[in-house]
């Protein structure tokens, strides 16, 4: 098994290699074979895997291979912020290195274990894999497209695929050291395909980037200094951390690792680098916000939860991330530009997702994941559109997007679908964030003081109030869609390139599949992991067509009823004719104004800085809370 495990790590990292030499046709079939293969053997790994972590260390060469290899990866850094002249950048990345120079000389290398294979990391492996496949097979024709050279095409598949094995060594990653350098190898792979077309936005929010997980990367070599230093701990692992945890009494390290998880999760005040990744190319965006970068923060926050979970740092946690979670859906509203609303609207939903992770209770570890899983297919998916919507019909705003619905049907079907599938029931996340709803309401009631009762219900109305906003956000989307002219008789469906169809087809597939069974996934897939992360089990049973999940009610009849009636409601506003009425003479004293759904948004401009300035008072909290405690 450890070496089927670790085929995820040297698979991709041959194949980055191989797709920089490899010519074009050839370079197309390793891509999606290598895809199919890490898909499967995910997979694999996932039905086959029993109830014990796998563990396995590597020898100590390896370990000073890996301390080499941190201070290359840091001078690299270092010169590019002095080739950027980014003051932020080589500082950061200087005392980085000052201070992993003295780690080194404390650090006990001997072998110990390194690697810790869970649930949870097989769960990361799925996803990483699997989405990130997609995205690869996405990428082949859509760099194609780019202006730039053959080698630079290649570059950027291969950048994509060492970014997986990265992904998928840092999922398996026990030894803070080890884990710590495959933080900061996605921060360097995102730098280098945020900055790939090389224009001064792109460069400048490449730099942004950095820096910012910069921090977190200092954060975790904070963890790791006190795992060193603190008797009790010994050596600095995961494991040792969740063990002794209870018995040492300090939080400080989990509270660090907590900081680098929520910077890379863009929480507030944070979330500018997520933002400015839309300048990269589409399959970026959807590498950085569907599967892989921005879920090692709720994968961070599940992996410690049992040390967090009632804490005053978790307490912290779950009010920072309430906050963001409508904050960011309100900020969303605001945009115009396709993809600046989907990159919002992720911020939006990682908030929930660490929220409920921090909360750390059986239901909530479970709405966790599934949020993790589901988002990750849906917003894939709708951020593999918008390439689809800017390379096929060069649409980037919702202004732009009138009648869309007439030149692209499948476009706009694919649209509807993923924004049903965050929205509406029985899509896993509408149920992810049900669960999230009911949690808060039972954990609520349990609170014995006035002002954690008075917390409770605050935090419990942001995230209804910023689920509903959510919802008018995709409505007002969708609103700018679906307007027709009603000049055409008979809907014709686009013509697509077939590697863009297919991964879409993929994702669309998957999406509705996992919609019908998922009442089977629950306990086969996502629950087991749920337990293995707090090591509690969890009571599922069926009574008549209810599903019991601890206190919590899932009608099955209703979420299946729903899943015949929406492509009804699709295939309706695809093929019938509208009419376009215009009322204006009547209200605007005869002049002809056009008014649609679309047309209107909040600006929260003036807002931004007030909610940045609150998440630093968030972050110094989290930081107070561990010190005295």
């Amino acid at each position: 098994m450890p070496q089927l495990i670790g085929s995820l790590f040297v698979i991709p990292a041959i194949v980055s290699f191989l797709l920089l030499f490899t010519p074009k046709k050839a370079a197309r079939l390793l891509t999606i074979l290598t895809a199919f293969v890490l898909s499967f053997i995910s997979l694999y790994l996932f039905g086959t895997s029993g109830n014990d972590p796998i563990t396995f260390s590597v020898p100590v060469y390896v370990d000073k291979i890996v301390i080499i290899a941190d201070f290359i990866l840091l001078t690299y850094i270092i010169i590019q912020g002095f080739l950027q002249r980014s003051i932020l950048v080589w500082a950061l990345a200087a005392i980085q290195a000052g201070v992993l120079g003295y780690l080194v000389t404390k650090m006990p290398h001997i072998e110990f274990q390194q690697f810790y294979v869970d649930k949870l990391s097989i769960f990361m492996f799925i996803l990483v894999n699997v989405v990130s496949g997609v995205i690869a097979v996405f990428s082949l024709k859509y760099i194609d497209q780019e202006n730039c050279s053959e080698f630079r095409k290649k570059y950027f598949l291969s950048t994509i695929f060492w970014f997986m094995a990265a992904m998928n060594l840092l999922a398996a990653a026990d030894n803070l050291e080890y884990f710590y350098f495959f933080f900061e190898l996605t921060t360097l792979a995102s730098y280098l395909l945020i900055r790939f077309r090389k224009d001064t936005e792109s460069k400048q929010n490449a730099l942004t980037a950095l820096w910012m997980n910069l921090i977190g990367g200092l954060a975790i070599l904070g963890a790791i200094a006190y795992a060193i230093f603190t008797p009790g701990y010994g050596v600095p692992l995961f494991s040792s951390l969740l063990a002794n945890a209870p018995t040492v009494g300090i939080i400080l390290p989990f509270a660090l690792l907590a900081i680098a998880g929520l910077i890379k999760g863009a929480q507030y005040p944070f979330s500018k680098w997520l933002i400015g990744a839309m300048v990269a190319p589409t399959p970026v965006s959807a590498l950085l916000h569907s599967s892989t970068m921005v879920k090692i923060a709720p994968f961070i926050i599940l992996r410690i939860s049992p040390a967090i979970k009632g804490t005053n740092v978790g307490l912290v946690i779950i009010g920072l991330t309430a906050f963001v979670f409508i904050a960011a859906a309100i900020g969303a509203l605001a945009q115009n530009t396709f993809k600046k609303i989907l990159a919002h609207s992720t911020i939006a939903l990682l908030a929930l997702m660490i929220l409920m992770a921090a909360i750390g209770s059986p239901v909530a570890a479970t709405a966790a994941l599934m949020l993790i899983f589901f988002h990750g297919l849906s917003k894939c998916l709708l951020f593999l559109n918008a390439g689809v919507m800017e390379q096929v019909f060069h649409v980037k705003q919702t202004s732009e997007m009138s009648r869309l619905g007439e030149m692209g049907p499948y476009t706009t079907l694919v649209v509807a679908v993923g924004f049903m599938s965050l929205l509406l029931p029985p899509f896993g996340a509408f149920i992810g964030k049900w669960f999230s709803i009911e949690t808060l309401g039972f954990v609520g009631a349990g609170l014995t003081t006035a002002g954690l009762k008075l917390a409770g219900a605050l935090i419990l109305v942001a995230i209804a109030g910023g689920s509903a906003v959510l919802s008018l956000l995709y409505f007002k989307v969708l609103g700018a869609m679906i307007s027709r002219s009603g000049e055409r008789d008979k809907v014709k469906f686009e013509n697509i390139h077939a590697l863009y169809q297919a991964p879409l087809n993929f994702l669309l597939y998957s999406i509705l599949l996992c919609a019908i069974f998922l009442p089977l996934l629950i306990p086969a897939y996502f629950s087991p992991v749920a337990e293995d992360v707090i090591k509690s089990e969890i009571v599922i049973n069926m009574s008549g067509f209810n599903m019991l999940i601890e206190n919590i009610k899932l009608p099955l009849i209703p979420m299946l009823a729903t899943l015949i009636l929406l492509p009804i409601g699709i295939i309706i506003s695809l093929f019938v004719r509208f009419k376009n009425v215009d009322r204006a003479k009547e209200y605007a004293c005869g002049e002809k104004v056009n008014y649609n759904f679309s047309s209107f948004y909040f600006s929260t401009d003036r807002a931004n800085p007030y909610f940045v300035y609150i998440g630093i008072l968030f972050f110094v909290a989290i930081l107070l809370m561990a010190f005295l405690m």
